[in-house]
């Protein structure tokens, strides 16, 4: 049966990307003409309404925690385990405000999904060329300062699995580059919905947002000692939720 259903999501998800990449050219047309404000919040509605159909179209639901933690500030970074490909939709759609995120840049050559991601803004990195890289995290960072929250996953790939691997020290470099708030969150289960068996299954995911962590916090300065804290609070919410 999960075969049955997984065809019927695959035929659904083409047509949906379709209108996505139709309402794209709308708002191609649009955007020359309408206040920046307006785009933005247009660019936001749309990329919502495709993150909470992309998870909810599986059958799958979403329960959120510590919305209470989301700092008025919007020089963000977001910092929280990998477990799927779902796991961007379940942020963007239930997080409740703006947010791009580090792509791979082999994502450029998926139009209707690219042309949304420039436009939240994401960053696009090369991780087989160390200077492009640099790069990307400095775009990335100049991306933050101007209030554009972005979202990183310190492990560097998704895990597939309830096991949160070490956290790259590397990663976070973002956000102390930027002067960023770090917003830590927990997400599982999202692995569950397709990559444990490459079929499609209802399941509940959960999303917990810890407290924020700012720039005078002595642990944000800690070059070795924020990758080590973040990964054992993260860890230490997902095995409670």
């Amino acid at each position: 049966m999960n075969w049955f259903l997984t065809l019927l999501w695959k035929i659904f998800y083409i047509f949906f990307m379709l209108l996505a990449f139709l309402a794209f050219i709308t708002y191609y047309i649009l955007h020359y003409v309408l206040p920046h404000k307006v785009n933005r919040k247009f660019v936001y509605i749309v990329v919502t309404i495709w993150a909470k159909v992309t998870l909810l179209s599986t059958g799958s639901r979403v329960e959120i925690t510590g919305l209470e933690n989301i700092p008025e500030e919007r020089n963000l970074c977001l910092v929280g385990n990998h477990q799927s490909f779902f796991d961007i939709p379940a942020i963007m759609g239930w997080s409740g405000f703006p947010l791009g995120f580090i792509a791979k840049q082999e994502l450029k050559k998926v139009p209707a999904i690219y042309h949304w991601m420039r436009e939240l803004p994401c960053v696009f990195i090369n991780r087989q060329n160390a200077r492009e890289a640099m790069k990307s995290f400095q775009e990335s960072a100049a991306v933050m300062k101007a209030g554009n929250p972005i979202v990183i996953f310190p492990e560097g790939t998704r895990a597939k699995s309830d096991i949160i691997a070490e956290f790259k020290a590397g990663s976070l470099k973002l956000p102390q580059m930027a002067g960023a708030v770090i917003l830590p969150f927990a997400i599982k289960n999202t692995w569950r919905i397709f990559e444990i068996d490459n079929h499609i299954h209802p399941i509940r995911v959960k999303l917990a947002l810890l407290p924020p962590i700012y720039p005078s916090d002595t642990v944000y300065k800690e070059k070795t000692g924020l990758p080590q804290y973040l990964q054992e609070l993260i860890t230490a919410k997902h095995k409670e939720m």
